[in-house]
């Protein structure tokens, strides 16, 4: 289910209004690889700061679109359990209004905050990234990844490419690059 969360966001931005309480997200997961042709989502994940008044404003935005589901709110903050915020650096705006702020992080951000998870979904979501991005491969984005900060095992990595890719590939990549794979294990 491919949701237009613009409309979302400027009722939130309403409700928002109505308590004089100014909000800024910083959006991952599924949201985000909508944004760049990927899988939709029904839910954003972001970083902010919740309280009861702001997730009242959810709430009720999410009950006007009916996203909401029975055990969560269609925007929710559960992904800072997980993940530390992403420094501005690798975030953009994309949407702005009077009291809601909607960053993005890149999807080399993204990527990065996926293979540290590690879930089968996030695998599968680096597989995709990876199948559609012709340019990249596995030790220039390691290497990029690792600029970001994150801490990224390269197995999981050589993983999504193999996904992406096929085994044999992946049996080819192994043996052509055997002495440099070393070095990263």
């Amino acid at each position: 289910m491919n949701i237009d969360f613009e409309p979302v966001f400027e009722l939130l931005n309403d409700e928002l209004s109505k308590i004089n309480h100014p909000l800024e997200l910083i959006c991952a997961g599924g949201y985000v690889m909508q944004l760049h042709g990927y899988r939709a989502t029904v839910d954003v994940d972001a970083f902010y700061e919740s309280n009861e008044r702001v997730n009242e404003a959810i709430r009720k935005v999410g009950d006007v679109f009916g996203i909401n589901r029975p055990d969560e709110l269609w925007l929710n903050n559960s992904i800072s359990n997980k993940n530390p915020t992403p420094p501005v650096v690798h975030c953009e705006i994309r949407h702005q209004f009077s009291f809601l702020t909607v960053k993005t992080v890149g999807i080399s951000y993204l990527t990065g905050m996926k293979l540290e998870s590690g879930r089968e979904q996030d695998l599968k979501d680096v597989s995709d990234i990876i199948s559609s991005d012709k340019n990249t491969e596995p030790f220039s984005l390691f290497s990029e990844l690792k600029k970001m900060g994150f801490h990224v095992d390269v197995s999981m990595l050589l993983e999504a490419y193999g996904m992406a890719h096929g085994i044999d590939w992946l049996m080819k990549f192994y043996t052509e690059n055997e002495a440099e794979l070393q070095k990263l294990y």
